[in-house]
């Protein structure tokens, strides 16, 4: 029972630019993000560090791949217990068991990538709700505490 993906697993990230300061970066603004290709990698050097900017959707596919990669490592894992149980104790009770595990493993469907999430946005309702609300603060009224 294998599940085949809707979306390619392969994922080629390609070299974006280079940022070699902050301030080089923010001096770009919105221009600058908006130079990172599709599944381009924008890199960003800070003092000591260096910073890998992505998109959205390049970033929760690799979420994905890595959760993918955890469950078939911790599937992994069971089958070689199994067969170890099976050459220190072969009867056939163990023998099953490593069958069970191994079919488990080949059977188990693979997990999707995320496709990331909505923008939030408020609603015209929303907005309207907002405008017309008349709370007025008067910080001046607060009455502060005492020390």
């Amino acid at each position: 029972m294998s599940t085949s993906l809707s979306r390619s697993t392969a994922l080629a990230l390609v070299p974006g630019p280079v940022w070699r300061s902050f301030e080089q970066f923010r001096k770009g603004g919105n221009t600058a993000l908006e130079e990172i290709p599709e599944h381009g990698v924008a890199t960003l050097v800070g003092r000591g560090t260096t910073y890998r900017i992505l998109h959205d959707a390049d970033f929760q596919h690799l979420v994905g791949l890595a959760a993918d990669i955890h469950r078939l490592q911790q599937g992994l894992n069971v089958v070689i217990r199994s067969a170890q149980i099976v050459a220190k104790h072969p009867d056939q009770e163990h023998v099953q068991l490593l069958l069970h595990s191994a079919a488990l493993f080949a059977g188990s469907p693979v997990l999707p990538t995320r496709e990331g999430h909505d923008a939030f946005q408020l609603t015209p309702e929303e907005v309207e709700a907002q405008t017309l609300d008349d709370f007025d603060l008067d910080n001046a009224a607060i009455p502060r505490p005492r020390f």
